[in-house]
């Protein structure tokens, strides 16, 4: 049996809507295990842009994911 690997953001299509996978981090804000994660959706690179490629749902705010950060899929 194949270990299992995770999903990246490249992978994702566009309007795909994902958790980032947490990372070891401060536990009071940016990365760590402890806190929650926010929905987020795939967006469409336009050129012009400062590389944000997706977008949190709770309030708008863009982002920038790596093509390689490992996310899970949210399928609602």
């Amino acid at each position: 049996m194949s270990a299992s690997k995770p999903l990246t953001f490249a992978e994702l299509e566009e309007g795909a809507k994902f958790i980032a996978f947490p990372v070891d981090g401060d536990d009071a804000g940016h990365g760590g295990f402890r806190q929650g994660s926010y929905l987020l959706t795939k967006l469409r690179l336009t050129k012009g842009k400062k590389g944000e490629n997706a977008m949190r749902c709770i309030d708008g705010t863009l982002i920038t994911c790596t093509p390689r950060q490992e996310v899970s899929l949210i399928l609602a």
